[in-house]
């Protein structure tokens, strides 16, 4: 018999954090380069291909005891019937033994995460005296980046949003964003002065932009070459599963290119369509994330290089940043605990 506690989204919403996903995800980067943390192959299937799928992503992490899965269901048809389009489960089990630890609702973990990915690539690879963030992309995940960006880098003070899929700026999606990412702030402790602004026009704000963040389900690429100037970083957050692309691939072949996982990277992440564009090689690939939290290999070498990191979403993120939430769960005796 085994024992496994279930977590709903209200239990884990209150006990992990922004912060706390910031430092379970630079946690997890670093052990994957330091050699105790592994993500496995994607295993993805298309029930009704366009309409629903699924994608499985799994790992190891062997310095902080576990190992597990993350599924995510996509059906795109549930909204007319009242149901979640989305639905994300996540698997954490004792390395040691095989034993279920807990299952938990990954969607209350995938957002802080996602946005805490993308938010170290800021930390570690742009410019030191970056201010300005661009946000490409208004929807829900968008809230996150803002706020994972923020606590990371205090450096930058000001951020502007904007829809690539419409030619105004997201006025009223951004007055919902200040509410959501000042009790995102407000929940971990943090008090800072910014400020978030709506952009219609993406070249322009490119053009000011110190590091930007693309966060959409684009398949023809939101960012183009010309839009940005020596000294940008982009950490690219939204290309997930293969054909998605949201920077140029000319802009790829410029830029000093940073993942979170080498391999899946070309397969299905940002760096597919440029790879097979014949724009780059997986050789172009400086290092992943982790190598450069780890002292393994080099950040951005000087203020001019445009650096670009692309978080595709490994399950060594989510597999951190669980067992944080079950611990401090477990604690404050929350939860259902199951026999098996």
């Amino acid at each position: 018999m085994a024992a496994i506690t279930v977590l709903s989204a209200a239990d884990i919403e209150k006990v992990f954090t922004i912060a706390d996903a910031l430092e379970a995800v630079e946690d997890a980067y670093r052990q994957k380069a330091e050699g105790a943390g592994v993500a496995w192959p994607m295993v993805y299937a298309a029930f009704e291909p366009g309409v629903a799928d699924m994608d499985i992503r799994s790992g190891e992490l062997s310095a902080s005891g576990l190992f597990g899965l993350k599924l995510t269901a996509w059906f795109s048809n549930n909204p007319a019937q009242g149901l979640p389009e989305i639905y994300g489960t996540t698997l954490i089990c004792d390395n040691a033994t095989g034993a279920p630890l807990a299952l938990l609702n990954a969607s209350a973990i995938t957002g802080l995460r996602t946005g805490a990915a993308g938010a170290l690539g800021i930390k570690w690879l742009a410019r030191k005296d970056a201010q300005n963030l661009l946000v490409a992309g208004s929807g829900h995940q968008s809230a996150y980046q803002v706020a994972a960006v923020l606590a990371a880098c205090p450096g930058i003070t000001h951020v502007e949003v904007w829809n690539p899929r419409k030619a105004e700026a997201p006025e009223a999606r951004v007055a919902l964003m200040r509410d959501e990412v000042a009790k995102m702030l407000a929940a971990a402790g943090i008090e800072l002065d910014y400020e978030i602004v709506a952009v219609a026009d993406g070249e322009a704000a490119c053009g000011r932009a110190d590091a930007i963040i693309t966060i959409t389900p684009a398949t023809t690429p939101i960012i183009k070459r010309s839009w940005v100037r020596p000294g940008t970083h982009i950490s690219c957050a939204g290309a997930d599963m293969e054909g998605k692309q949201e920077i140029e691939s000319e802009l790829a072949a410029a830029a000093r290119l940073y993942v979170d996982d080498c391999a899946q990277s070309v397969t299905s992440g940002e760096l597919e369509v440029a790879v097979k564009d014949g724009a780059i090689s997986a050789d172009d690939i400086v290092a992943e994330l982790g190598e450069v939290i780890a002292g393994k290999a080099e950040g951005r070498t000087s203020d001019d290089q445009i650096t670009v990191f692309d978080t595709s979403g490994i399950a060594v993120q989510d597999l951190a940043s669980s067992k944080v939430a079950y611990e401090r769960a477990v604690e404050a005796g929350l939860g259902v605990t199951v026999e098996l």
